[in-house]
């Protein structure tokens, strides 16, 4: 079986940023990312959808909204237990900040996913709390050149 990938906004925001999806040049990069999502390799929290800012992106996100997976009562759940160990993986003091974080990594814990995030490695960020419970992990570059042929 084919392993799932929970995606980061950072890393959806790399992508459009770095592989503009209108450019010719980079179609095979998001058709193969819609590939990975028709076929459940692709996944991430309904809670990054507002993190998306950038028009396209946001249009694209929009058009795959089954890869963002809705607030069930058990990803609810799991978000919680993420919560009680990482508490301050929530960050409050700016309006800016989204918190969609543990809904990423809450998601990936039930999906037996792997996370991708362009995230650095700072203290209660998403590659420390994924370490720290045992979820697999990856940046959007090692993420692509395992799915593009």
């Amino acid at each position: 079986m084919s392993n799932v990938y929970v995606i980061d906004a950072c890393s959806l925001i790399n992508a459009a940023h770095n592989y503009n999806m209108n450019k010719k040049a980079f179609a095979h990069i998001w058709e193969t990312l819609e590939d990975k999502i028709e076929n459940g390799e692709l996944i991430s929290s309904a809670e990054i959808l507002t993190e998306l800012k950038d028009e396209d992106l946001a249009k694209w996100a929009k058009a795959h909204k089954s890869a963002f997976i809705p607030l069930t009562q058990e990803v609810q759940l799991k978000t919680k237990e993420v919560l009680e160990k990482y508490p301050a993986i929530i960050k409050m003091r700016s309006s800016r900040n989204s918190n969609g974080d543990p809904f990423l990594i809450a998601t990936a814990a039930l999906y037996d996913g792997i996370v991708v995030t362009d995230e650095g490695t700072k203290a209660n960020g998403i590659p420390s709390v994924c370490q720290g419970l045992g979820i697999e992990y990856i940046n959007l570059s090692t993420y692509l050149d395992k799915i593009l042929e």
